[in-house]
């Protein structure tokens, strides 16, 4: 009986040993471990950087509308737009090679 009762104490602590050395390994190893943290962490930061350079684009982009718009007209920078897109120049003007 002593004999039988060893054996399972023993089996259980083994088995114990095995599933506390499995989660130990999947806290830092698995899909929600420590590693896929920081992975996470990362990818979140370099996501954020991207989202402000966008934001900072669109911001752009707006004002350059609104200044083209009709109702308040920036004749500079349509004139800058003129010369870079159509290649204007104005009258009294040179083109230098």
């Amino acid at each position: 009986m002593f004999k039988s009762f060893k054996i399972i104490e023993i089996t259980l602590t083994t088995v114990c040993f095995i599933f506390c050395f499995y989660f130990i390994i999947a806290s830092f190893k698995g899909e929600f471990g420590v590693s896929s943290k920081y992975q996470l962490l990362a990818k979140e930061k370099a996501l954020a950087k991207e989202l402000n350079l966008l934001n900072e684009k669109t911001n752009a982009v707006k004002n350059k509308i609104r200044r083209l718009s009709d109702t308040g007209l920036d004749l500079e920078l349509l004139d800058q737009q003129a010369r870079k897109i159509l290649g204007l120049i104005g009258e009294d003007e040179l083109i230098v090679f």
